[in-house]
């Protein structure tokens, strides 16, 4: 017994002891490695379907895999010394709140049981080091009553035709009756069947459309023109081609290809690449003329004494 219990919630209780494990399970895995603390798991609950055969004592703990990102729990069955998985859970440590539920997910013949898992602190089991802990009946065996029995019911449908299955259908499924098939629901010795019977000149018979020749209106109106005798004739100009096809018109636009060639191209990018060699040529020569401009002046105002010009000898 632990020094003194604290806050006996159920959960909180069930971190001071070894429930739902049994308390004759070691929790100690098969390497002798670690000890499975009793603060990590705090409960289980786990519905099998009766369509199964098992035994509740038979159900146990049998992996346990600590890593950085989280953590997996994995629940076994063992009989008649073979042992096989039946379902698991992933518990992330980025979402993790203690004694927080988690579900429990069959696997195989097991898919259709959907269980939980609470799992109360990370404090001792992140003393433990990194790894996948393998558990057997023994050292991991469940309280029988997180084993709980459940009627296996119709889950999903699938439909199979022509060689093809669909996708699960799941929900509320009505069976509609399609040509010359008629449903009826009988009960059969205490069973409940739906039969299907094929039959012909019932008047079931859908209406077959194919010697049907009516035709609809014709056009009279396009984009609000409108003629009196239901004819329209389309014109073409230089740049749109009108071309019959089967059951339509094509309109085609003949004056949006280039009139040029690459070639064309090519040598107006050349001409434009001169003119802007030269463009580049004149701004140098005025920039050199602008400077010969300045300096001139600076000698003809250099000749200069005072007001008057310079004096000859």
């Amino acid at each position: 017994m632990p020094i003194g219990n604290w806050n006996l919630q159920w959960l909180n209780h069930n971190s001071q002891r070894s429930y739902p494990l049994t308390d004759r399970a070691t929790k100690v895995d098969d390497s002798g490695t670690i000890r499975l603390p009793d603060s990590f798991i705090v409960a289980l609950y786990l519905p099998i379907h009766s369509g199964l055969s098992f035994a509740p004592n038979n159900f146990f703990i049998r992996t346990v895999l600590i890593s950085p990102t989280g953590f997996n729990v994995v629940v076994g069955y063992t009989a008649s010394g073979v042992t096989t998985d039946v379902a698991a859970a992933n518990i992330a440590r980025a979402a993790f709140q203690p004694n927080r539920s988690y579900a429990l997910g069959g696997i195989d013949n097991f898919d259709d049981c959907v269980g939980r898992v609470v799992i109360g602190t990370l404090d001792e089991i992140d003393k433990l080091p990194p790894g996948t802990y393998t558990f057997d009946k023994d050292s991991g065996e469940l309280e029988t009553d997180a084993i709980r029995p459940m009627l296996r019911a119709v889950s999903r449908l699938r439909v199979f035709n022509n060689n093809e299955l669909s996708a699960p259908i799941y929900g509320d499924v009505t069976l509609v009756a399609g040509t010359n098939i008629r449903i009826n629901v009988a009960n059969v010795g205490g069973e409940t069947e739906i039969i299907f019977d094929a039959i012909a000149n019932t008047n079931l018979n859908q209406d077959c459309l194919c010697n049907v020749h009516d035709t609809g209106e014709c056009i009279r109106c396009i984009n609000g023109v409108c003629s009196s005798d239901g004819n329209f004739t389309f014109t073409q100009d230089d740049c749109v081609q009108i071309t019959p096809i089967a059951n339509g018109l094509s309109l085609a636009d003949t004056c949006a290809a280039p009139c040029c060639g690459c070639a064309e191209l090519d040598a107006i990018t050349q001409q434009i690449n001169r003119f802007g060699d030269g463009v580049t040529t004149l701004q140098n020569f005025v920039t050199r003329l602008g400077s010969e401009v300045t300096q001139m002046s600076l000698v003809v105002l250099g000749s200069r004494l005072g007001d008057s010009g310079c004096k000859s000898g």
